[in-house]
């Protein structure tokens, strides 16, 4: 029972929050081992293929899935013809993007606490995760609107993040962590201290995509950072009952899961897309370390 409400508790971390707890549980920032983390390297095509389908099959099983997506759809014939939108770029990208934004239910919620505790195994993943096209959609969509190469090709952004419902704290400066799901941010400070400052971030995202042109909120500036970013927390301080955290991209992604849905074992250690893709560097406890 103690899991089970700290696990619901976790849930709750983003800007679309707005709910606030009496009492603000501590909680440590950390790597999220048991987050689904897939970045799919390697067989997006693949995954298009099969996400079609298999939305059908998800949405049959989940009535507010199922609504959602229908009503994101509809909106999103409305306001494509607006966009200017990267090569590669799907209806489907878009459309999840707008399901995701569309605080007014709870899919949202639902959504990354399934991201945040369904990585144990690839079997509990097969058998329990519900999102699994929605999941591949939203991470294909940021990756096609950051472009490739994170920071590498341009500074990244500077976000902001107020969590209303929770204190997180980092066990040392120089700790490398992820936010483990999907996680809203902004642009715009004021915006951020809206939806909570028990603990507020201040974020150096290299792989956080604006979506603010595609979101169903573009007042809130909105950037979207994937559950697989990992940070260098860099500065930690408390003022009164707020935590003031400081996270510092690595222009680093690490994942225990790759092409889960198609056969892709979770793997032990975290490890980077680039080291997939056969340039190296594996996440330690110490860091991204790289060969000699």
């Amino acid at each position: 029972m103690m899991l089970a409400a700290l696990l619901l508790a976790l849930s709750y971390l983003g800007l679309h929050s707005l709910w606030q707890a009496q009492a603000v549980p501590i909680l440590p920032l950390g790597l999220a081992p048991d987050t689904f983390d897939d970045a799919y390297v390697g067989c997006a095509e693949e995954m298009e293929e099969k996400a079609a389908p298999l939305l059908k099959e998800e949405m049959a099983r989940h009535a507010l899935l199922r609504e959602s997506w229908e009503a994101a759809r509809e909106a999103w014939e409305h306001k494509r013809h607006r966009l200017t939108l990267p090569p590669g770029f799907r209806a489907q990208h878009g459309i999840a993007i707008m399901v995701y934004t569309n605080s007014s239910n709870t899919l949202y919620w639902e959504l990354n606490q399934a991201v945040r505790t369904g990585g144990s195994s690839r079997e509990f993943y097969m058998r329990h995760f519900p999102f699994k096209a929605l999941h591949f959609y939203l991470i294909r969509a940021l990756q096609l609107l950051r472009g490739s190469g994170g920071c590498s090709k341009g500074p990244g952004e500077v976000v902001f993040r107020g969590v209303g419902t929770l204190h997180f704290e980092p066990r040392r400066l120089g700790d490398s962590v992820r936010l483990g799901q999907f996680a809203s941010s902004s642009l715009d400070e004021a915006v951020a201290r809206r939806f909570g400052n028990a603990t507020f971030f201040s974020l150096r995202t290299c792989f956080g995509a604006p979506i603010q042109a595609l979101s169903v909120f573009p007042e809130e500036r909105e950037v979207l950072i994937p559950p697989h970013e990992v940070f260098l927390v860099t500065r930690f301080s408390q003022v009164g009952a707020q935590s003031l955290v400081t996270l510092w991209s690595y222009n680093q992604t690490c994942s225990h899961f790759n092409c889960a849905y198609l056969g892709g074992e979770k793997r032990r250690g975290c490890v980077s897309a680039q080291r997939v893709l056969g340039t190296c560097g594996l996440l330690t406890k110490k860091g991204f370390e790289w060969p000699q």
